[in-house]
């Protein structure tokens, strides 16, 4: 070879329209579960007036105009949000109700690892609202219609929605002693005990 002939060296592949990967296309409905999901998490977190849209939006991985898009703001964000957050009915439809005390207050007891989690929390949820005028009602009343109202509807007997009421406060006062606070007095050493003792003062509620 002289040094007046060129030197050919192959031509890298160039990508052509086929072999280009498309992006892919946004789906709706995928999109809104993702930023419903986010809002769930923040929510529980942190207070209402503390979480902004762009927050949300981030977790999510989505433009936070998109927010907007979908729930139409922060406050509508949030009544979606809260929606089930406190159901009951999928999990005591056909219990033993002679056994409600018990197995209610075992369900409240466990799961104070999940509770450590960055996921969704009911109790958080109804905590936070306590301090905020602008959840305080509609997480109560989401509660009500949520929570006391189907359990009243599962006793007999007179004054059915006051026992209800009354098992709930049960069971926040409990929840928040064990998992929010971490009371060292309803650990692992004494949480039989602590069942059977609230459990027993449920029940009560449960036979009027």
């Amino acid at each position: 070879m002289t040094a007046r002939q060129k030197v050919l060296r192959p031509v890298p592949d160039l990508p052509t329209a086929m072999s280009v990967p498309a992006k892919p296309a946004r789906n709706a409905g995928d999109t809104r579960a993702r930023i419903l999901a986010a809002a769930r998490v923040r929510f529980s977190l942190d207070a209402y007036e503390n979480v902004g849209t762009r927050d949300i939006a981030a977790d999510a991985g989505v433009d936070a105009a998109l927010v907007n898009r979908y729930f139409g703001g922060k406050e509508k964000l949030f009544d979606e949000a809260i929606v089930d957050a406190f159901a009951i009915k999928d999990h005591f439809d056909g219990v033993d109700m002679s056994r409600f005390g018990e197995i209610i207050t075992t369900l409240v007891m466990d799961g104070s690892e999940e509770r450590r989690e960055a996921k969704f929390d009911a109790l958080g949820i109804l905590l936070r609202a306590s301090g905020s005028p602008a959840t305080q009602a509609r997480v109560s009343e989401r509660f009500h219609a949520d929570f006391v109202l189907p359990l009243a509807r599962l006793l007999r007997g007179r004054d059915a929605e006051l026992r209800a009421a009354l098992i709930a406060s049960y069971l926040i006062g409990l929840a928040t002693m064990k998992h929010a606070l971490g009371s060292p007095l309803l650990g692992s050493a004494t949480q039989r005990k602590a069942v059977a003792t609230v459990s027993a003062a449920i029940q009560a509620c449960v036979n009027g």
